[in-house]
Protein backbone atom coordinates (compact mmCIF):
# COMPACT_ATOMS: atom_id res chain seq x y z
CA UNK A 1 0.00 0.00 0.00
CA UNK A 2 1.14 3.25 -1.15
CA UNK A 3 1.13 5.97 2.21
CA UNK A 4 1.83 9.86 2.15
CA UNK A 5 2.98 11.94 4.70
CA UNK A 6 0.38 12.66 6.99
CA UNK A 7 0.23 15.90 8.96
CA UNK A 8 0.23 15.90 12.97
CA UNK A 9 -0.35 18.40 15.29
CA UNK A 10 0.48 17.59 18.68
CA UNK A 11 -1.32 19.76 21.49
CA UNK A 12 0.28 19.08 25.08
CA UNK A 13 1.16 21.17 27.54
CA UNK A 14 4.02 19.58 29.62
CA UNK A 15 7.26 20.33 27.58
CA UNK A 16 8.89 17.11 28.31
CA UNK A 17 5.86 15.19 27.11
CA UNK A 18 5.19 16.92 24.30
CA UNK A 19 8.84 16.50 23.38
CA UNK A 20 8.77 12.64 23.55
CA UNK A 21 5.87 12.55 21.37
CA UNK A 22 7.83 14.24 18.78
CA UNK A 23 10.74 12.15 19.66
CA UNK A 24 8.75 9.20 18.99
CA UNK A 25 6.99 10.23 15.97
CA UNK A 26 10.08 11.00 14.29
CA UNK A 27 10.88 7.19 14.01
CA UNK A 28 8.30 7.00 11.45
CA UNK A 29 9.06 8.31 8.42
CA UNK A 30 5.73 9.12 6.84
CA UNK A 31 5.27 11.15 9.98
CA UNK A 32 5.95 15.27 9.72
CA UNK A 33 5.23 16.55 13.00
CA UNK A 34 3.57 19.85 11.22
CA UNK A 35 3.00 22.07 14.67
CA UNK A 36 3.33 21.89 18.59
CA UNK A 37 1.00 23.93 20.99
CA UNK A 38 0.65 23.73 24.34
CA UNK A 39 -2.92 25.00 24.48
CA UNK A 40 -6.24 24.33 22.91
CA UNK A 41 -6.36 27.92 21.94
CA UNK A 42 -3.23 27.92 20.61
CA UNK A 43 -4.14 24.67 18.56
CA UNK A 44 -7.41 26.00 17.15
CA UNK A 45 -5.61 29.58 16.45
CA UNK A 46 -3.36 27.36 14.45
CA UNK A 47 -5.39 24.75 13.24
CA UNK A 48 -6.68 26.09 9.99
CA UNK A 49 -3.81 26.97 8.93
CA UNK A 50 -1.74 23.69 9.29
CA UNK A 51 -4.65 21.71 8.30
CA UNK A 52 -3.54 18.18 9.92
CA UNK A 53 -4.44 14.99 9.26
CA UNK A 54 -4.26 13.94 13.19
CA UNK A 55 -4.22 15.91 16.17
CA UNK A 56 -2.75 14.02 19.42
CA UNK A 57 -4.47 15.79 22.11
CA UNK A 58 -4.03 16.20 25.89
CA UNK A 59 -7.40 15.72 27.86
CA UNK A 60 -6.54 18.46 30.61
CA UNK A 61 -4.98 21.71 28.92
CA UNK A 62 -4.87 25.15 30.38
CA UNK A 63 -8.14 27.35 29.21
CA UNK A 64 -9.94 25.28 26.82
CA UNK A 65 -9.57 21.25 27.53
CA UNK A 66 -9.12 18.96 25.27
CA UNK A 67 -12.70 17.65 24.50
CA UNK A 68 -13.65 20.86 23.99
CA UNK A 69 -10.72 21.42 21.52
CA UNK A 70 -11.35 18.56 19.62
CA UNK A 71 -15.18 19.00 19.38
CA UNK A 72 -13.99 22.64 17.88
CA UNK A 73 -11.83 20.79 15.10
CA UNK A 74 -14.10 18.66 14.56
CA UNK A 75 -16.85 20.63 13.77
CA UNK A 76 -14.12 22.68 10.83
CA UNK A 77 -12.81 19.44 9.84
CA UNK A 78 -15.22 16.57 10.06
CA UNK A 79 -12.42 13.91 8.72
CA UNK A 80 -9.54 14.92 10.71
CA UNK A 81 -8.60 12.33 12.96
CA UNK A 82 -7.89 12.84 17.05
CA UNK A 83 -6.74 10.84 19.44
CA UNK A 84 -6.96 12.14 23.47
CA UNK A 85 -3.51 11.59 24.76
CA UNK A 86 -4.00 11.57 28.74
CA UNK A 87 -3.21 10.57 32.36
CA UNK A 88 -6.86 9.85 33.47
CA UNK A 89 -8.14 6.18 32.64
CA UNK A 90 -9.18 5.78 29.15
CA UNK A 91 -12.76 4.29 30.25
CA UNK A 92 -12.95 7.58 32.21
CA UNK A 93 -13.25 9.57 28.82
CA UNK A 94 -14.05 6.75 26.46
CA UNK A 95 -18.21 8.12 26.46
CA UNK A 96 -17.32 12.01 26.08
CA UNK A 97 -14.78 11.34 23.42
CA UNK A 98 -17.09 9.04 21.74
CA UNK A 99 -19.85 12.31 21.69
CA UNK A 100 -17.23 14.46 20.15
CA UNK A 101 -16.08 12.05 17.84
CA UNK A 102 -12.48 11.58 18.91
CA UNK A 103 -11.28 8.41 17.23
CA UNK A 104 -9.31 7.36 20.25
CA UNK A 105 -8.29 7.47 23.60
CA UNK A 106 -4.60 6.76 24.74
CA UNK A 107 -3.43 6.95 28.09
CA UNK A 108 -0.15 8.43 28.65
CA UNK A 109 1.27 5.83 29.82
CA UNK A 110 0.33 3.54 26.69
CA UNK A 111 1.42 5.94 23.93
CA UNK A 112 3.51 4.01 20.99
CA UNK A 113 4.23 4.41 17.46
CA UNK A 114 2.13 1.31 17.06
CA UNK A 115 -0.90 2.71 18.50
CA UNK A 116 -0.30 5.71 16.04
CA UNK A 117 0.29 3.54 12.84
CA UNK A 118 -2.69 1.54 13.65
CA UNK A 119 -4.98 5.20 14.34
CA UNK A 120 -3.92 5.48 10.87
CA UNK A 121 -4.54 2.25 9.33
CA UNK A 122 -1.11 1.25 8.70
CA UNK A 123 -1.38 -1.85 10.89
CA UNK A 124 -1.17 -4.42 8.54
Amino acid sequence: MERSVVKVMIVEDAQDYQDLLVLTLSLEPYVKVAYTASSGEEALDAFDRISPELVLLDFKLPGIDGLETARRMKKKQPDVKIALVTAYPEEALARSAEEVNVEEVIPKSHFSLARVQKLLGWDS
